[in-house]
């Protein structure tokens, strides 16, 4: 059951997913940046909204080799 998990397709699909909640975590984290009052709650949030995108660019990567595999393998 888990060698399904492990092929490159089920691996790019759950990568997609993880774009997919990350895209939406940074776009919610960027609206309240621009809503936060004080300079303190804005450093928060800026620091939570730095963290997402890196975790973004980071699964964007795993996901361009995932897709450089399927081509190989395809």
């Amino acid at each position: 059951m888990s060698g399904n998990r492990d092929t490159p397709e089920a691996q790019l699909c759950a990568l997609d997913g993880a774009l997919d909640v990350l895209f939406t975590l940074r776009e919610e984290f960027a609206q309240w940046l621009e809503e936060a009052q004080s300079e303190e709650r804005r450093e928060e949030l800026e620091n939570v909204y730095r963290h997402i995108d890196t975790m973004e660019r980071e699964y964007q990567r795993r996901r361009e080799e995932a897709m450089k595999t399927l081509a190989a393998k395809g």
